[in-house]
């Protein structure tokens, strides 16, 4: 999972947000806290600012970004790797490829 990649939320835990199971939506940005994304969820009724964190195993996703490192790199401060993030099979892992966490993330725990 990373930045644009587009998703569908697998369950009602967001109800009283208004996100049902199904609700579909792109990730904008990616804080890593607490395992979640933020998520720009689409059609929301009512909500001029649909932007919720989001759990990952709260979400699948349905289409991956075009976007490769180097863009996400690109547009970084300074052009420093370690600014951001990606998940990857379990793993948080930064743009020069070093792993976060030791033992991949069981996202359910």
């Amino acid at each position: 999972m990373k930045l644009l990649d587009d998703i569908v939320v697998l369950n009602d835990n967001y109800i009283n947000k208004g996100i049902k199971k199904g609700a579909e939506g792109t990730i904008i940005a990616n804080p890593i806290r607490n395992n979640e994304f933020l998520v720009e969820i689409f059609g929301l009724e009512d909500d001029d600012m649909p932007i919720y964190p989001i759990k990952i195993c709260d979400m699948q996703v349905t289409k991956e970004s075009n976007l490769t490192d180097q863009d996400i790199l690109d547009d970084l401060p300074q052009g420093n790797p370690k600014w951001w993030c990606k998940v990857e099979d379990g793993y948080i892992v930064n743009l020069l490829g070093e792993r976060k966490n030791t033992i991949p993330y069981d996202y359910d725990s």
